[in-house]
Parts: structure tokens; C-alpha cells; sequence
């Protein structure tokens, strides 16, 4: 995944020692962590025992307090069902810079290089409450991260696989998927003005003129808060591949 910032002007000792291990390990090799598959449980977890698996769609309880323990920019976390993608989810805090991509490059543990991390712009708040949140993630050829959103692009899976499931230590948000799209190289909160409801329209406007996977049983409008998830094409370093999803549902834990 690149981005184009060419118009910016500008995640107990025990566990600790557990996961500098599996973090060292997802880092170096590039691909997830691996663990036994996630499933329902009134326990916390950790990034140990759910990253990386086969994502479902039953609630798990994550322990953000110990991640945060660990990398205290770590502040959600997204799974989405039928896939490999359940990953924190992390934002550079301390950031000047509102596009800050340290995470384009640097692991959960701090590691620099591949596979990166899931992550978010500062110029995104934290709650998920931006007309449109905005998540980046690399496409690793070894299929981990945000490469298994190329699945989509098929129809049938586009179809089988509808939710996107974000959570954050306060909420759980369930964002139904009504599109797939091949996009620009945009920088999309920079070149939206998302804080206006006739951007986010221009923005609905400008998917449907793409090419892609769309749900037209799904009504949605400028009022509507989306998630977009955005990664790279292997081969062409000025497109993206756009995974959006309108949110249906928020659960207070």
C-alpha cells in the first residue's frame, strides 16, 4: 500500500514476553500471528491468541488494557468475518502531522519495515464518529493484513461476506459492506472534506461511478457514518482497492 501525499503542505510480564515474541515473529516473517482460531468468550484477549486467525462473527472480548500496555496507540480493533482480517487497529498519537504514515511502515511493536500495521490517520478521530474513518493496510503477498480484500472483488464473496466488525474499548461497531471499488491513488481525507455532508455525497457520488461490487439493497446517504478500508494493487501503484461499509449498529459493551 503507498499513498500519495503529494498535495499535503505538510497497539504482567508473561504477556509482555509473549507478545514481543509473536510480534517479532508477525513482523519478520510478514505474515499473521498465528493462534487458534477466534470464538466467542466472556474473557479478555490478547493480541496473542486472536490476531491474525480466521475472523468470526462472535463476539470476543479483547483486552485493550494490556495492549495498550504494550503500545498505548492501539485503540481498536477489526475483524472481519470470513476472513483472515482480526487485527489491531493503531493511530500515531503523537503525530504533527494530521496524515502522519508511520504505521505505513513500522509493526505493532514499533519494528520498522513490512507488514505494517492496520491503521489510521490522526486527522481521523478515535471514536469512529467521522462522517467517513478511513483504515490502510498493506497487501502482502503472503496474504495477511488488508490482501484478502482483493477476495472481494469476486461477486459471490462480495455477497457471502457483508460486515465489517470494529472494536474499541468502549463499543462495538457493525458496518454492513455496500461496495468494492477500484479508486484513484487519492488521499481520501485529505481530498474530501468529510466534515461537510456535500463531500461525503460527492465521495457516494464519485463510488458509484467505479468499477467494482456494490449492494443496491443498501440505502445510504451523506448522513450516514462509513468506514472505508484501503489497500494497494500489486501491480498498479496508482490504484486502490476501496472496501466500504455503512454502519448499522453500535453495541456499548
Amino acid at each position: 500500500m503507498k499513498l500519495n501525499k503529494k498535495r499535503i503542505l505538510s497497539a504482567a510480564a508473561i504477556l509482555a514476553a509473549v507478545l514481543a515474541v509473536l510480534w517479532s515473529g508477525y513482523h519478520n516473517q510478514g505474515t499473521p500471528l498465528s493462534s487458534s482460531a477466534a470464538s466467542s468468550s466472556t474473557h479478555p484477549a490478547s493480541v496473542a491468541s486472536l490476531a491474525g486467525t480466521a475472523a468470526s462473527s462472535e463476539t470476543v472480548a479483547i483486552d485493550f488494557s494490556s495492549l495498550q500496555a504494550q503500545n498505548p496507540d492501539i485503540y481498536a480493533w477489526i475483524t472481519i468475518p470470513g476472513t483472515i482480517v482480526n487485527y489491531p487497529v493503531v493511530q500515531k498519537m503523537d503525530a504533527a502531522d494530521p496524515y502522519d504514515n508511520y504505521y505505513l511502515n513500522h509493526t505493532v511493536d514499533f519494528a520498522e519495515g513490512y507488514p505494517g500495521a492496520i491503521y489510521s490517520h490522526p486527522v481521523n478521530a478515535l471514536d469512529f464518529t467521522d462522517p467517513v474513518t478511513v483504515l490502510y493496510g498493506h497487501n502482502m503477498k503472503d496474504g495477511s493484513m488488508f490482501s484478502c480484500l482483493h477476495e472481494f472483488e469476486n461477486k459471490d464473496f462480495f455477497d457471502q461476506n457483508p460486515m465489517v466488525i470494529i472494536d474499541t474499548p468502549d463499543y462495538t461497531y457493525t458496518y454492513e459492506i455496500f461496495a468494492e471499488v477500484t479508486f484513484s491513488d487519492a488521499l481520501l481525507t485529505y481530498d474530501y472534506d468529510f466534515s461537510t455532508p456535500k463531500e461525503v455525497r460527492r465521495y457516494l457520488d464519485d463510488l458509484k461511478s467505479c468499477k467494482g461490487n456494490f449492494n443496491e439493497n443498501i440505502a445510504v446517504t451523506e448522513q450516514d457514518k462509513l468506514l472505508t478500508l484501503s489497500t494497494c494493487f500489486a501491480d498498479q501503484d496508482s490504484l486502490r482497492l476501496l472496501l466500504i461499509g455503512v454502519l448499522t449498529e453500535k453495541t456499548k459493551h
